[in-house]
């Protein structure tokens, strides 16, 4: 049997809240109310037992997991350990949660907010305490700028551009994704309606896009979904210590804290569901992406590269873009890429039509590996450097380490520079340019070298390419002429 590698760990700790959110049913089902919750002590022999079995990732939730007075000095000995971790507020203050703390010592720290109007904040929060979250955000923001997750229903998603207007003022990221149903086959026809403005805000400052969830949402109730995680990569904690089974959404069965991580994993109940085949049970109508995310990074397929490309935007304009003001970004151009590459993304003929435990399926032949997802047989060198890699973040034959390649070289040095105040106008053109070259770079690197039924004009993908890295090398030898595309 399979050793599992848990990696993450969902912890609820508490089912207590002050908000009254329509699409969130921690309030109302009875099963979560009036449950213990552990004390400090106990809350870290938890962590460190999860550490000692792979743990690497803590989402701290909830309820209003603020609410839980013993939340940081949790967050600080979890990284102490070498954990990141993560917390999502609902910002509304109270008498035991310190925000600022919280903010302070968190690795990500998310303010959940849809909306600056009054009225529909009442509606969908159920509480009339906007006023209360607006504060927090100013008191928060000076001195980090939490990100904002917006959850986008028909209900708020014309207030998309004054959001994103909201948290550039604040110099704060601002997530956007579509509302989702439990259990649902209708999820991905409601998120639907949603997706396309979504994406069409995917290029302006501040905004958090993932491609790979939007695809995912939309695929509810199809088929080709990634496997779910919950008890194989991630493991999900009640209040008091109790492993919820298979989750806390299916929450059908707990297994009681004893103190013992070791011997609670190795109960038959838990063993039950761990092994279980929940692609058939309820994975194909979930909406509840936090158990399906870790599973992109363990399959080379299309989520995976929906997944790189969106984690790379990302980090290129939370790292340089975000912080250049007055950049002249041609939307419907970069639109234009996104839609080819996005069709040469979906056509990838393998990846997620197979059952296999590697991160994509290969077969040795006479003259070298046969993939599933490669154009070209892999030699015996190149499949042994691929099998070295833990998730797919580690493989080299891929887009990402390109683009990580020439943006490692290049980018700091560039920003650097611009900070002094010299040559902007020569580093604000390479800067100006990124989104289109990360774009072309993944659509002609995906068309050259994976098996995929679209491909992009290569030819003119390459030729702009190499111009563009030719203006990168020119401007580090000290050759600062603008060389136009």
């Amino acid at each position: 049997m399979e050793e599992k590698k848990y990696y993450c760990m969902r912890y609820y700790v508490t089912y207590r809240c002050n908000s009254r959110c329509q699409y969130c049913n921690v309030w109302q089902d009875s099963r979560f109310r009036e449950r213990r919750e552990l004390e400090l002590e106990e809350a870290r022999s938890l962590i460190a037992q999860c550490y000692q079995i792979g743990v690497r990732y803590i989402d701290f939730t909830g309820g209003e997991p603020t609410l839980n007075r013993n939340l940081a000095e949790m967050i600080g000995y979890a990284k102490s350990l070498g954990i990141k971790t993560e917390v999502t507020t609902n910002g509304i203050p109270h008498s035991t949660g310190n925000l600022q703390e919280i903010a302070a010592c968190a690795d990500k720290f998310n303010l959940s907010l849809d909306t600056l109007n009054p009225d529909k904040y009442c509606r969908i929060r159920g509480v009339d305490c906007l006023d209360k979250v607006l504060e927090t955000m100013e008191e928060l923001a000076p001195v980090r700028p939490p990100k904002i997750m917006m959850v986008i229903s028909r209900e708020n998603v014309s207030e998309l551009e004054q959001m994103i207007c909201f948290a550039r003022r604040h110099h704060a990221e601002i997530y956007l994704n579509p509302v989702f149903s439990y259990f649902d086959t209708a999820c991905g026809r409601e998120c639907g309606t949603v997706i396309p403005q979504i994406i069409s805000k995917i290029f302006e400052p501040y905004t958090v896009v993932m491609l790979h969830f939007m695809e995912f949402l939309k695929n509810t109730g199809a088929g080709n979904r990634p496997p779910c995680s919950a008890n194989s990569r991630t493991l999900t904690f009640a209040p008091d210590g109790g492993l919820i089974l298979p989750c806390y959404h299916a929450a059908k069965e707990t297994v009681p804290w004893s103190g013992n991580l070791a011997n609670m994993l190795e109960t038959d109940v838990f063993k039950r569901y761990a092994y279980a085949d929940f692609q058939r049970e309820c994975s194909g109508t979930c909406g509840v992406i936090p158990y399906f995310g870790i599973s992109f990074n363990y399959r080379l397929d299309a989520y995976f590269l929906l997944q790189s490309y969106s984690e790379k935007l990302n980090h290129l304009k939370r790292d340089y873009l975000n912080r250049l003001p007055g950049l002249e970004i041609d939307g419907a151009a970069l639109q234009h890429h996104l839609s080819e590459l996005l069709s040469i993304i979906r056509s990838l003929e393998g990846g997620r039509e197979h059952e296999f435990t590697g991160l994509y399926w290969a077969e040795e032949t006479a003259k070298g590996y046969s993939t599933d997802v490669y154009r070209e047989l892999l030699t015996k060198e190149q499949y042994r450097q691929e099998q070295e890699a833990e998730d797919c973040w580690g493989l080299k034959l891929v887009p990402h380490y390109e683009f990580d390649k020439i943006v490692n070289r290049f980018y700091p040095k560039a920003y650097a520079v611009y900070q002094t105040g010299a040559y902007r106008e020569e580093i604000s053109g390479i800067f100006q340019d990124a989104m289109e070259f990360q774009l072309r770079l993944w659509k002609a690197y995906i068309s050259k070298h994976m098996k995929v039924a679209v491909v992009c004009s290569y030819e003119e993908e390459r030729n702009w390419l190499e111009r563009y890295v030719d203006r990168l090398l020119r401007w580090e030898q000290g050759n600062l002429r603008y060389a136009s595309c």
